[in-house]
């Protein structure tokens, strides 16, 4: 079987898998690492619309002599996604229910959609629960949009303003324990809220900018380790445990975020 990629060929070697979804998955990965992901296909010369293309994950490989695969920046993909969210929202804003209900079904089965997805199942179940009426306000969902829409545009400039943000947020954990011991607990959620809200926005942010040729990955292991933290915290924090809360966020939490700032500094303080 004979495999292109834009137009080049590959010296890909199919070696367990079976069928075209099995190829895609691992061809995906791939792509990935590269800063792309597969935007169209064809099966000997034929292409696939994004409508067949579910049929034709169990096509077996042993019957294909040509597959060929566009591929196309996932950050233009993606932009293109959320683009099309962002629309949908604005349209199903205020119209009666069964109306958004069919838009919603219509928008479920589309590339967008299924892109959104793979890439943030929780935006995905946000968007869905907005339209449907059980999730996020339509004009706070519209917002989510177009700062994820901003992020992809100018992932630099969003990385630098939440690197400020840092600052700010390492002061409130530390105030967090007093927070809980004074009741003031709404105060505490506001905290861990925009805390969870600052370290998603940095875990998106990162292999926006390693497209750009920035290299984070030495960053990573700081925020995975901050993120299960965090978990724990807010598991504590369900379970009214304020000791345990306090302890996590001012001896394990403030100083992994100094030194994450730290380590950030050179690239979002840099002309």
């Amino acid at each position: 079987m004979r495999v292109t990629i834009n137009g080049s060929d590959t010296d890909l070697v199919v070696e367990t898998e079976k069928n075209v979804g099995e190829l895609l998955a691992s061809i995906e990965l791939w792509l990935e690492d590269q800063g792309y992901s597969v935007s169209g296909l064809s099966i000997n010369g034929a292409p696939i619309s994004s409508d067949e293309l579910e049929q034709m994950y169990a096509l077996e490989l042993s019957t294909i002599q040509q597959l060929d695969i566009q591929a196309s920046s996932w950050i233009e993909l993606y932009h293109q996604a959320l683009q099309e969210a962002l629309r949908l929202i604005q349209k199903t804003n205020g119209v009666p229910f069964q109306e958004r209900v069919q838009l919603l079904n219509e928008w479920q089965s589309t590339v967008s959609m299924r892109f959104i997805k793979n890439r943030d199942t929780e935006l995905a179940q946000f968007l869905e629960s907005s339209i449907s009426g059980q999730g996020p306000l339509q004009t706070d969902m519209e917002s989510i949009l177009i700062e994820r829409i901003g992020e992809l545009e100018d992932p630099l400039q969003a990385a630098r303003m939440t690197h400020k943000l840092l600052g700010e947020i390492m002061q409130r954990m530390e105030n967090l324990p007093l927070d809980l011991q004074t009741g003031k607990d709404r105060q505490a959620m506001e905290t861990l809220q925009w805390f969870t809200v600052i370290m998603g926005k940095l875990f998106r942010l990162l292999p926006m900018l390693n497209f750009l040729d920035i290299k984070t990955d030495s960053f990573k292991p700081f925020l995975e380790e901050i993120g299960s933290i965090l978990q724990e915290l807010l598991k504590a924090y369900e379970n009214k445990d304020t000791v345990l809360v306090g302890d996590l966020a001012e001896y394990e939490i403030v100083p992994r975020l100094g030194s994450l700032q730290e380590a950030l500094e050179p690239i979002f303080t840099s002309p």
